[in-house]
């Protein structure tokens, strides 16, 4: 193994942490108010499924050192790129759906930016940029931030603004 995939351990290890702590605003929210408004829930879940697939794609070269001595890029490139499509169709339509509850400058930021992981794995595919560590790195350091900015969001509207109900201020 020549490639230093430390990092991606730690990216696992606070992906954990940001999925647990998911739990935490669930019960504190649940229990003072009536609900989750579409805005807050929307943020609940890019923050779960984020952080879910940042553990996901953060463990997935280990899998490939399981019979080699080193990683297949291209096969981990191709199979989060992929992911990388779905997902990134899912916060778009997931924004859109609740648009009227989210602030069009972050929604807008979320979208650049996971177009443009995609596009990056998709060009080390395609052979535009070779298919190295750094471009899987861009893509699961995308899921992270994706992870990071719908934590921040979360805290300040679920738990910071709980009585504003509808806050535009996402």
């Amino acid at each position: 193994m020549n490639d230093n995939l430390d990092v991606l351990l730690s990216v696992a290890e606070i992906s954990v942490a940001f999925a647990g702590f998911a739990g935490i605003i669930t019960a504190v929210v649940s229990n003072h108010s009536n609900g989750w408004d579409p805005g807050n829930l929307t943020r609940f879940r890019l923050m779960i499924f984020s952080s879910l697939s940042a553990i996901i794609a953060s463990l997935m070269p280990f899998v490939f050192l399981l019979n080699s001595d080193h990683v297949n890029w291209t096969w981990n490139i191709g199979l989060l790129g992929v992911y990388l499509s779905g997902f990134s169709a899912y916060i778009i339509r997931s924004c859109v759906l609740a648009r009227r509850n989210l602030n069009y400058y972050v929604i807008f930021v979320t979208i650049v930016l996971s177009v443009s992981a995609t596009s990056a794995q998709f060009a080390a595919l395609l052979g535009l940029v070779a298919p190295t560590v750094g471009i899987y790195f861009l893509g699961v350091f995308y899921l992270f931030i994706q992870s990071c900015i719908a934590f921040v969001r979360l805290v300040t509207e679920a738990l910071l603004r709980p009585d504003d109900g509808h806050s535009k201020n996402i």
